[in-house]
């Protein structure tokens, strides 16, 4: 925080007027673990919020966005070494200074601080995903089973209209930033990303977006102003998604398991950014889930299973601090139990 509020314009890091209104945020140690244990959660995975892209001073140099982002890992390193059945790390990664800086940044995060993935955050401002800059990171998260979260970064600046001066009633964020995340999944299917890397691990958090509900919609256009393309739309279903949808949605979440891939739908809350009500989104999403048209084991499998099999190394790592803790994952009778989580850091 203060690394990048000795940067900034205005002498305040991003999300720091937000941060003091949320305990759990940063202090980890005491007021995440309470707020996991009060609602039953088993381990929450860590994902960074968009912390340098504000910062354009920061986000646009290379010695400084490869500092900022060597800080925040540490710290998320830090955090996963002192409670590991607790924690999973996300890592954060430069997307402004060009390939070879953000690959140098994904080394130090993977292989020297043995983070469990990483994530990029994409929005109109961004290097579309399927740009060639990220071909050597789609390259090597494949090969090492790196997974990576795809998450949305339109400000508030952004304009509604062209003739207003910012976004207005929120709709940066109710409407943009599942528009945005939409937007880089498709640009990912449609360029052959998942033809190339088969066995890449990607989530499109919040859903999946609005790619579960529009995806006839993109293959009619596609067949009436592009022609040939809509076969590789099938390759939106590779992704996986979460269930962060924000409130109590079950038919969401289930448009979610009929539309992907097997096992691709993992718990996910967005907590703990419910500051209005804490616990708010863990407890809708888990009522979500247990009001879903499906099975007790599918929804186990979107409680822990799921989450246990894609994170992979990290997967196993969990599986044995929970055996040794006597925890099961699966089976039995009684409520469900909440095993990994998608949260914010």
């Amino acid at each position: 925080m203060s690394f990048l509020s000795k940067h900034s314009t205005d002498g305040k890091a991003p999300f720091s007027d937000l941060f003091s209104k949320i305990p759990a945020l940063t202090d980890l140690d005491v007021a995440r673990i309470k707020l996991m244990d009060d609602k039953g959660v088993d381990t929450h995975v860590l994902v960074p919020l968009p912390w340098i892209d504000p910062v354009r001073k920061v986000a646009e140099n290379e010695e400084l966005a490869l500092e900022a982002c060597r800080i925040c890992n540490e710290e998320m390193a830090l955090a996963v070494s002192k409670h590991p059945s607790r924690f999973v790390g996300v890592g954060l990664l430069p997307l402004s200074c060009g390939g070879e800086v953000m690959m140098k940044s994904y080394h130090h995060a993977i292989h020297i601080l043995g983070l469990s993935g990483v994530v990029l955050f994409l929005g109109p401002h961004s290097t579309p995903p399927d740009d060639v800059m990220y071909e050597k990171l789609y390259e090597e998260c494949e090969y090492n089973e790196t997974p990576i979260w795809i998450h949305p970064n339109r400000p508030p600046t952004f304009k509604d209209y062209t003739s207003t001066s910012a976004s207005q009633y929120a709709i940066w964020n109710s409407l943009g930033w599942v528009y945005d995340t939409s937007v880089a999944m498709v640009h990912m299917a449609m360029s052959g990303v998942f033809q190339r890397y088969p066995n890449l691990k990607v989530v499109g958090h919040h859903g999946g977006g609005m790619v579960p509900f529009f995806t006839e919609r993109f293959e009619t256009q596609l067949s009436n102003f592009e022609g040939d393309g809509e076969k590789l739309l099938e390759d939106l279903k590779m992704f996986y998604c979460d269930t962060a949808t924000f409130g109590y949605q079950p038919k969401n979440i289930q448009a979610c398991l009929d539309f992907f891939e097997e096992g691709r739908v993992l718990f996910g809350t967005d907590t703990p950014m419910d500051m209005a009500s804490p616990g708010y989104f863990t407890d809708t999403a888990l009522r979500s889930v247990e009001a879903l048209e499906v099975g007790r084991e599918e929804k186990e499998n979107v409680l822990a299973e799921n989450a246990l099999k894609f994170l992979g190394k990290a997967g196993d790592r969990l599986r044995e601090c929970y055996k040794g803790a006597g925890l099961e994952r699966a089976g039995g009778e009684g409520d469900l139990g909440v095993g990994l989580m998608m949260s914010k850091l």
